[in-house]
């Protein structure tokens, strides 16, 4: 029998599965900046170009990015953990003293990783989140190459690489009989950010 959790506990112990970290921005339609920090940003499809995130469903920046239809993803690097505090504080001007450019999606945040230009797709009733799903209409990536923002357990970090690589498919060694190891297949059946 499972024993019972309350919320405490269940944030938790998703707290043990490090994440990127981003924030997600966009333009009101008078022009105005918004936007929020987000940790469940995952890619879904490759054909087509598909992203989702998940947002509470009292956001009042999830209503400026519904009414604006695109947003910009701004993957954050791993010297942007005081940028993401900003955007996650609420009742705050959160581009205040930050340095962003225009874009059609929405701004970029300067010294990002990565970022992604995004139309809205669909959105999906969650609890108390709302699931948006949405294509991907453009890429730029930081060609300096940062290392990432990593959040875990409460606290912000990097990545650390791992003195073994993966296979060549970037797939990950599944576990044989006998408690061995057997090398992924050539040709991977799964989506990258789908689950199997």
């Amino acid at each position: 029998m499972v024993a019972p959790f309350d919320a405490t506990d269940f944030r938790r112990t998703l707290g043990c599965l490090p994440t990127g970290v981003t924030v997600i921005t966009a333009a009101t339609p008078s022009g105005r900046p918004v936007g929020m920090a987000c940790n469940s940003f995952v890619s879904v499809s490759l054909k087509p170009p598909l992203v989702m995130f998940c947002a509470g469903d009292a956001s009042s920046t999830l209503t400026d990015l519904r009414s604006s239809g695109t947003f910009c993803v701004n993957i954050l690097g791993s010297a942007q953990g005081a940028l993401c505090r900003q955007f996650s504080v609420k009742g705050i001007d959160r581009f205040a003293g930050v340095r962003w450019t225009e874009s059609a999606a929405g701004p970029e945040l300067c010294d990002a990783l990565a970022w992604m230009s995004c139309a809205i797709d669909t959105e999906h009733v969650a609890g108390d989140h709302v699931i948006i799903i949405a294509r991907v209409t453009g890429l730029r990536v930081n060609q300096d190459e940062p290392e990432p923002l990593v959040f875990h357990r409460g606290r912000f970090g990097s990545f650390c690489e791992s003195a073994e690589p993966l296979a060549v498919t970037g797939a990950l060694p599944r576990q044989g009989p006998g408690g061995g190891t057997r090398a992924p297949s050539a040709t991977p059946s799964a989506t990258p950010g789908a689950a199997g």
